[in-house]
Order: structure tokens, then C-alpha cells, then sequence
């Protein structure tokens, strides 16, 4: 079986771009898995893809059918590559062998070693062919091209540019220094032609005979573009501007057995392609690459670009010269800036210094101010529990009276059961566990009121605001059965969680029952009622707290949150005030509207929680 795995993601072109990245993470799967069941009959071909990954997956498939059926047991993985990752690939050991252009083969056999093994015999030639568009009659000869923009697919394509730039160096044409630009479009290689066609660059350099193959595919009006400079070449109908190379190699890599490649290379020469398929042949001489990168001073031949520091110095002394006054001048005016630099360094140092201090004063001015804030907050949970403390002590003197009766039953069994009698000890045990019961009732009430009455820092967390008016709502059964108030209540069903501190919002949850419980009593005859309802309601929860009293007049409500404000003659005006401040803090609306039938409805509103949000706001520590 065949199998086929990228390395090159596609990044455009009218051949790979419709492919989506599934089938790129799908191919690396299949040859994971491939290789895990099969390791030792793996056979990894790492090829160029100067067309896209889809493109090579197809051109290759053939060859890779044909090393399978010579070599019975075997998989062979397609991987395709761009430049610099076969490079990489062929460094680190992760292909067996390797398939590219003639220049790409020459580079990687100085550098690691590989050997050719077969040649492929396609019939195309390796060549380059400068493109341009129909129109434009002003580009005929290569040396047209001088200050015009042309487009390649990388400066380390063969056939894509550097078989072209031999050409052109010939004519005298330097495309580093000559033309008004060198465009690199990246694979796939039909890029090129884009650029060309929607006159984005003047020229563009392709690989020979693909200019042919688009036009055949309909991928452009045919004649919509010509080759500049064509040159005869009696072996293939497509025209070129350059001459023609040895075909690509198929190459192992030095670690490679030699057996291996053996076998491969038989595989190879003896498969008998079908139509439209190229085979392989023996591996020709590819002495005409090292000829054209000896001419360029490139790959193998780089070192012969470098000249001495006495041609440099010759050949660019007015440069040079140049240089050294500007360096010069640049020293002199660095030297001034540097001057002015320290000068007016210390003068920012000195408004610096008082712009610190100022910011110091606001910090601690706002400490200060948050510490009282903190103290006020505490205090009105002092207040909210004495008013309370009546509820409290009843709330706790039930299961404290229970304990002390299931007591004295158990002191009375023990104490009439007749001497060596045995004891009913299943109804001592059931009294214990009742005791058990009735003290962690009165603790649960104790810890409720060291949880509230504490000093502590605000905690956010995701809360159901349900939960919270319940447990305020026990706070206040207490204070409401002493002062002759029913409490009525209608949770909703489902409610959005909201993003707050349980205490603080049980302390302005209290401090609304309590205000509501002071407007109703003594307005009619008992029982008074105080309702309390939950509602989800514009993207958040709501709590409701609403009395019968006798309503408040609109210059009460525009004053009803500001401190020292209060409509009860023993108030301070403080509690509203706190509960509007932490309302605030908590992104909420807290207001006052008219109730129908008389009395008046306190609205508090909270937002839906952000997960995000109450993460960020993290307890600091308590103080009891």
C-alpha cells in the first residue's frame, strides 16, 4: 500500500489552495500509523513539491506503486517538502531518499553526502522559461527585462529561477542589482503566472513546460502569455529561455544501505509506465548543474563570490571613502544628541521625582479612604446583627433546649432501669445521635454569624444568587418573627449564576428585608408582609424586596443613596449608602420603584457571571 504524508503546508494556487488542512494533519496520521505497524518495510521518499503538496502526492504516486510492486512486503511514504524542509529533513535522517531538481541534488550531495541511484525520464525539459504577458511587445530580449519587476517562486528554485539567472547573467543582467524588483511568491509555482497575468510584476519565471500544462488545463485564455527569449530545443515542443538540464534524480541518503538503494534502483529502471506516466532511467551526468552554479558562484561554489580586502578596497574605494565621512559626521552628531540627551534627562529626572511623590500621596489618600470603607462595611454587619441578635438567640436556644431534654431522658432511663437489669441501649444511642443533631444545628447558626460578622477581604466566585437570598433569608427568620412580619418568597426555577461576594451581598440582601420590614410594621393591622422574589432578567439575576409601606416621595429617592441620608429617626444613613457602594463594585444596579397597591419595591441587579472575571479577583487573606 501506498501511503503519502505532507510537510508542506499549500499556501495558495489554483492546484492546492481548495485543499483544507484536515488532509494535512489526515496524511501525517495514516503515515504515523503506517510506520507504527510497519517500520522495518518503510520506505520514506522525500520529495520537492514546487507545485503544492497535492500536486506532488499525485506526480509521485506512480513511482511509488512501482517500488512497492518490485519490492513485495514494502510501503512507501510520499513526503513532500519545500526547499529549506527537505534540507532538514535529509539533515535529521527522517526520509531514505530523496527526489528533486538537479540544483537542489548537487547542493545536498556536497553537503550530505546523497547519490543519485535513477534519473527521471519525463520527456519535459529542466529548464526555465521567461513569461510575460501577450500585450506587452516593449519585452523581447532578456535584456528588456532591466529595470522591470519579475516574479519566481524562490531563489533557490533550479528550473523556477536559477537556470534563468545563468541566462541572464550572460546577457549581462544582474537580477539582484538590475531589476526594479525580484518578487518571491512562494510553491506552488502557478503563483508565478498569477502575478504575471494580474500585472503585479512585468515578467515571471517559470519551470519549462509548465507554462504549456496550465494553458492546456484551462487555467488562462490560451495565448494569453509568451516566452521571452526562446531558445530551440529539439527534444520537447515547449519553448524555454535557458538551456536544458538533466532531469531530477531520485537520490539515497548516505545512511541508506547500499543494498537497499539496489533493490530500489532495479524497482525503478525495470517499470514499465503507462501512458502519460514518466519512468526512470539510468543516472545521467549532472557535470551541466555544477557548470551553471560554478557560473554563478552559488551552492558548492559560493566561495568563489568572496574576494579579498585588497579587491574590495580597489573596487569600492569612493564608497568607501564616502562611508567614512558619513561615519564621521554621525559621530560628531551623535555626540551633540548624547549631550542633549543628559541635560534634558535630568530635567524629566525632576518632574519625575514630583509626579512620584504626588502618586504616592493619591495611594495612600485612596488606602486610607478604602480602609474606612472597610470599617463602615463591618459596621453595618455589626448593626444588621444587633438588630438581629434576638432572632439569633431564640434560633439557638431551641436546639440548645432540645439537647438538655434528650439529657435528662437519657439520665432518667439509666437512673430507673432496676439493678442487673441490662441497659436499652438502642434508645440511649438514638437519644445521643439526637443530641449530635441539635448541636450541629446550633453550630451551624454560630458559624453563620462568625462568617458574617468578620473582617475579611471581598472573595468573587460564581454564585447562585437563589442560595444566597436563602441563607439571608434564615438570618432574618429571627428579627421578622419578633417584629410580626411574614416573609413571602417566590425563587425562580432556573437563574443565571452572577460573579459576587456571598457576605456582602447577604449583607445588602439583609439590609433591604430589614428597611422593608421598618416601612411595613405598624401600617394597618398585622400581619405585615414582606415579599422577596428572584427573576432572571436582562442577561443577569434579580432580587426583589418589596413592602407595604407608605412609598417614597421623589425627592427621597433622588437623596435615598447618599450618606448621612435617612428617613428613620434612629438611622445613621449609612446602610443604603454601602449597599449602593457595593452594589457598584459588583457591576450591578441597585434602585427604588413604586410598588402597585402602595409601598415601594427594591430592584437589586447583578450580571451573569464571566468565568474569566471572578477567576481574576482572588482573596487577599482575613482578619477575624
Amino acid at each position: 500500500m501506498c501511503l503519502v504524508r505532507r510537510a508542506l503546508r499549500p499556501s495558495g494556487g489554483r492546484r492546492a489552495s481548495f485543499r483544507p488542512v484536515i488532509a494535512l494533519l489526515l496524511g501525517a496520521v495514516l503515515a504515523a500509523l503506517a510506520g507504527a505497524s510497519a517500520r522495518a518495510e518503510t520506505i520514506r521518499i522525500g520529495v520537492l513539491a514546487f507545485l503544492g503538496a497535492e500536486h506532488s502526492l499525485e506526480e509521485w504516486g506512480p513511482t511509488a506503486r512501482a517500488v512497492e510492486a518490485g519490492l513485495p512486503g514494502s510501503t512507501v511514504v510520499i513526503v513532500p517538502y519545500d526547499h529549506a524542509g527537505l534540507d532538514r529533513a535529509v539533515a535529521d535522517g527522517a526520509v531514505d531518499y530523496v527526489i528533486t531538481n538537479p540544483g537542489h541534488y548537487v547542493e545536498l550531495e556536497v553537503a550530505h553526502g546523497i547519490s543519485r541511484i535513477a534519473t527521471l525520464d519525463s520527456g519535459l525539459p529542466v529548464a526555465s522559461a521567461i513569461v510575460v504577458r501577450r500585450d506587452r511587445t516593449d519585452l523581447k530580449s532578456l535584456t528588456d527585462l532591466a529595470g522591470k519587476r519579475v516574479a519566481i517562486v524562490g531563489p533557490t528554485a533550479f528550473g523556477g529561477f536559477q537556470a534563468a539567472w545563468r541566462e541572464l547573467a550572460a546577457a549581462g543582467i544582474d537580477p539582484f542589482r538590475d531589476l526594479a524588483g525580484l518578487d518571491t511568491v512562494g510553491f506552488p509555482m502557478t503563483r508565478v503566472i498569477d502575478a504575471v497575468l494580474s500585472n503585479r510584476v512585468d515578467a515571471g519565471i517559470l519551470r519549462g513546460c509548465l507554462l504549456e500544462q496550465q494553458e492546456a488545463e484551462g487555467a488562462f485564455a490560451p495565448g494569453a502569455l509568451r516566452v521571452v527569449a526562446p531558445r530551440e530545443n529539439p527534444g520537447t515542443t515547449c519553448v524555454v529561455s535557458s538551456r536544458v538540464y538533466p532531469d531530477w534524480p531520485i537520490a539515497k541518503l548516505r545512511a541508506t544501505s547500499a543494498a537497499d538503494a539496489k533493490r530500489v534502483a532495479t524497482a525503478l529502471l525495470t517499470f514499465q509506465p503507462p501512458a502519460g506516466v514518466p519512468g526512470w532511467t539510468v543516472p545521467l551526468d549532472y557535470q551541466p548543474v555544477h557548470e551553471a552554479f560554478r557560473d554563478l558562484k552559488i551552492g558548492p561554489y559560493e566561495a568563489l563570490r568572496h574576494v579579498t580586502a585588497r579587491e574590495l578596497l580597489t573596487r569600492y574605494w569612493q564608497v568607501l571613502a564616502i562611508f567614512g565621512i558619513a561615519l564621521g559626521a554621525w559621530a560628531v552628531h551623535a555626540l551633540r544628541v548624547e549631550r542633549l540627551v543628559r541635560r534634558r534627562t535630568a530635567e524629566l529626572a525632576t518632574v519625575n521625582a514630583d509626579l512620584v511623590r504626588e502618586i504616592d500621596h493619591r495611594r495612600r489618600i485612596e488606602e486610607r479612604e478604602a480602609l474606612h470603607r472597610k470599617e463602615l462595611d463591618h459596621a453595618a454587619r455589626l448593626s444588621i446583627l444587633g438588630e438581629m441578635a434576638g432572632g439569633m438567640a431564640h434560633e439557638l436556644n431551641q436546639p440548645l433546649a432540645a439537647i438538655a431534654n434528650y439529657a435528662d431522658g437519657c439520665e432518667l432511663r439509666l437512673r430507673q432501669a432496676p439493678a442487673g437489669t441490662p441497659v436499652d441501649t438502642g434508645a440511649l444511642v438514638q437519644a445521643t445521635r439526637l443530641i449530635r443533631q441539635q448541636a450541629e444545628r446550633a453550630a451551624q447558626v454560630i458559624q453563620r454569624m462568625r462568617a458574617f460578622v468578620r473582617k475579611r477581604e471581598p472573595v468573587h466566585a460564581p454564585l447562585d444568587l437563589n442560595e444566597v437570598v436563602a441563607e439571608a433569608l434564615e438570618f432574618f427568620q429571627g428579627p421578622a418573627r419578633r417584629s410580626g412580619v411574614v416573609l413571602e418568597t417566590a425563587p425562580a426555577k432556573s437563574l443565571p449564576l452572577v460573579c459576587g461576594d456571598r457576605i456582602q451581598l447577604q449583607q445588602v440582601i439583609l439590609n433591604l428585608l430589614q428597611n422593608a420590614a421598618d416601612a411595613s410594621v405598624g401600617r394597618g393591622p398585622g400581619p405585615w408582609t414582606v415579599r422577596v422574589e428572584t427573576l432572571a432578567c436582562d442577561g443577569g439575576a434579580c432580587v426583589a424586596v418589596a413592602d407595604r409601606g407608605e412609598g417614597m416621595s421623589d425627592e427621597v429617592k433622588a437623596r435615598l443613596f447618599e450618606p448621612f441620608f435617612t428617613t428613620k429617626p434612629a438611622g445613621l444613613g449609612l446602610g443604603l449608602a454601602l449597599c449602593h457602594s457595593i452594589v457598584e463594585e459588583h457591576r450591578g444596579r441597585l434602585q427604588a420603584v413604586d410598588r402597585d397597591g402602595g409601598g415601594t419595591v427594591m430592584r437589586l441587579w447583578l450580571p451573569a457571571a464571566d468565568g474569566a472575571v471572578c477567576g481574576e479577583t482572588k482573596p487577599s487573606g482575613e482578619n477575624t
